[in-house]
């Protein structure tokens, strides 16, 4: 009687192992860069270029790519949900068509990542797309912040705004207390 306890645990655990591994290894998502997914695909990939991607066994792969869009190829569709563009590597570049919402700040990207699968002429049919901005917290230098310090602290104010209006909303001048009590009513 113990045993057959032992052995149905054991053949239930080995299924859920086998369930989860399967499902597992369909939705992994391989992650390169242009360049990266050239050297994947062999040795001649970069002189053949997105033919050689197509007959690679990364075509049957849900893939994502990161690259920098190449400004001069971006082709939107009159319907605002296709777009396409080519991501570029180091040596090499990638056809993107990507169908879906593009993000608002497609346009000032430093590098996009797109998440699909390469179709058959090499081509990444993508369906997911991320853009990565620029940081908005770049260093600044010395003569910039200064001047920033003078339109903000010094003499002149911004066209139409009067001097009380700026002390309202400095941060001496706000109580936490009543943006608590503004918000409940």
């Amino acid at each position: 009687m113990r045993a057959r306890y032992i052995i149905g645990t054991g053949l239930i655990l080995g299924a859920l192992v086998v369930v989860s591994v399967v499902t597992y290894s369909r939705e992994a998502v391989a992650y390169f860069t242009v360049d990266e997914l050239y050297e994947q695909a062999g040795e001649q990939a970069f002189a053949l270029g997105p033919a050689a991607l197509a007959a690679s066994p990364l075509a049957e792969r849900s893939l994502q790519v990161r690259g920098e869009v190449d400004v001069a190829t971006v082709d939107r569709g009159e319907d605002g949900l296709q777009m396409r563009f080519e991501l570029t590597g180091k040596d090499g570049r990638l056809p993107v068509v990507y169908r879906g919402l593009v993000p608002d700040t497609f346009d000032q990207a430093e590098s996009v990542t797109v998440g699909g699968r390469l179709d058959s002429d090499g081509a990444m049919a993508a369906d997911e797309l991320f853009v990565q901005c620029p940081s908005k917290y770049e260093a600044v230098p010395p003569s910039a912040a200064d001047g920033a310090a003078d339109a903000y602290g010094g003499a002149e104010q911004p066209a139409g705004v009067d001097a009380a209006s700026l002390d309202a909303l400095s941060p001496q001048n706000f109580d936490a207390s009543d943006a608590a009590t503004s918000d409940e009513g």
